[in-house]
């Protein structure tokens, strides 16, 4: 079997959202924007993941570093992921901090066939059927991420940055 694999940005052309919390208990309001998720995204348990969170607390700042990821199925073929990661201090005493959060979002396209088969039956299906559907795909999934942006920015007073064109992200 041949697999024929289509990733697109959903945030193009920018790649990332970024977002900055400065104030107290900056880990715990991480640990919030986990907990919504799940529910904004409508996806299960099985459907997101933290799978790396990292301490340092030497000093009097406490580092901390976590990764998130969503899958969300659109369709039998296309799926979004969704990639969160949050860097940043809290002060051991005061528990004032900061930390930077940055959303990245792809579709992932995969079609699979016999190998012969498998260009000819997918420039057929996409020219008649899913290049509308996938761009759809893409404009929601945008759509979620934009939604998602704004509701941190709301309940968590996060600030929204940019950060300048080829300036090297973490």
């Amino acid at each position: 079997m041949a697999v024929l694999e289509i990733v697109d940005d959903c945030l193009a052309p920018e790649r990332h959202i970024f977002l900055t919390y400065t104030g107290p208990n900056p880990w715990g309001v991480a640990e919030k924007i986990t907990n919504l998720i799940e529910p904004f995204f409508h996806v299960s348990a099985s459907g997101t993941g933290n799978d790396i969170i990292n301490w340092d607390v030497v000093g009097d700042q406490i580092s901390f570093y976590s990764h998130w990821w969503v899958k969300k199925k659109f369709s039998a073929h296309s799926t979004m992921k969704v990639d969160l990661r949050i860097i940043g201090k809290q002060h051991k005493t005061t528990g004032e901090g900061y930390f930077r959060l940055r959303i990245t979002a792809d579709l992932v396209t995969q079609f699979s066939t016999f190998g012969f088969l498998l260009k000819p039956l997918w420039y057929l299906y996409s020219y008649f059927f899913y290049n509308r559907i996938r761009r759809r795909f893409i404009e929601r999934c945008r759509e979620m991420l934009h939604r998602f942006r704004d509701e941190l920015k709301e309940h968590y007073d996060l600030k929204y940055t940019e950060i300048p064109a080829g300036a090297v992200v973490g």
